[in-house]
């Protein structure tokens, strides 16, 4: 690849010296054979050097462009972890905490950490009328968790809007993040866990959810009655007339 470049180069060189010869007046050129033969030893060492230096280049563009395809694809590969608050889909009033490893790897030895304690089990829809909440102290999000897959959850009933507003109050929880990947530590994912942002939201349930629980009482009801510990209760709201009546 180097004798083509250096031979293309010595037929650039040739050409340059033969378009100034044409161009410039005979008289006005004063080389003799020593000259020339030093003009064209100089062009050549100039090549060289040329070839050299992008030689270099070339190799130090192709390392880079090697370099960032291995960080894009360990980054393809890269686990994320993330706590997020949530409407529970069943139990529209309450509200869950969901840990999830959003990235497509898996992640390892998962651990948190909270900016202040963080409550547990706050109900109550109203906060005036909201008992006071206990703090957490067990669970995947005080012990941690081994091992999170892709798109792996977590799900943590936390409580209401008004258990969780009074036990918050009007600062968040910034929780923290850390986890691996194999053996390294990968950086970490602060998360703000927001409770103002669900006031006013819609909390009805779902038209599905509430057929299952009509379904349920149907059931119940049923039960009571074959066991006979209900007895069926009959109300008659009309007695059709006889037919002797009817003529009358």
């Amino acid at each position: 690849m180097h004798r083509d470049s250096n031979k293309h180069h010595l037929f650039l060189t040739l050409f340059l010296l033969q378009v100034m010869c044409s161009i410039i007046p005979q008289e006005g050129l004063a080389l003799d054979n020593n000259l020339t033969l030093e003009t064209l030893s100089t062009s050549l060492d100039w090549s060289a050097w040329v070839t050299a230096i992008a030689t270099l280049v070339l190799a130090g563009l192709t390392f880079r462009y090697v370099l960032l395809t291995r960080k894009l694809l360990e980054v393809q590969s890269d686990p994320c972890v993330i706590i997020s608050v949530v409407h529970d889909e069943d139990r529209p009033t309450f509200l869950q905490l969901i840990v999830k490893n959003i990235g497509t790897g898996l992640a390892h030895d998962i651990s948190f950490k909270f900016s202040k304690p963080i409550p547990a089990r706050a109900f109550g829809i109203d906060e005036k009328n909201a008992k006071d909440a206990e703090l957490m102290d067990r669970g995947p999000l005080i012990d941690g968790i081994p091992a999170l897959g892709p798109g792996e959850t977590r799900k943590l009933t936390w409580g209401q809007y008004g258990g969780l507003q009074k036990a918050l109050g009007d600062e968040p929880i910034i929780a923290t993040c850390y986890f691996k990947k194999n053996d390294k530590l990968m950086r970490p994912i602060n998360c703000k866990l927001d409770i103002k942002s669900f006031e006013g939201t819609d909390a009805n349930e779902k038209t599905s959810v509430k057929i299952a629980k009509e379904i349920e009482k149907i059931s119940k009801n049923i039960e009571h009655l074959a066991s006979g510990s209900k007895k069926l209760k009959i109300e008659v709201v009309d007695m059709p007339k006889k037919n002797n009546e009817t003529e009358e």
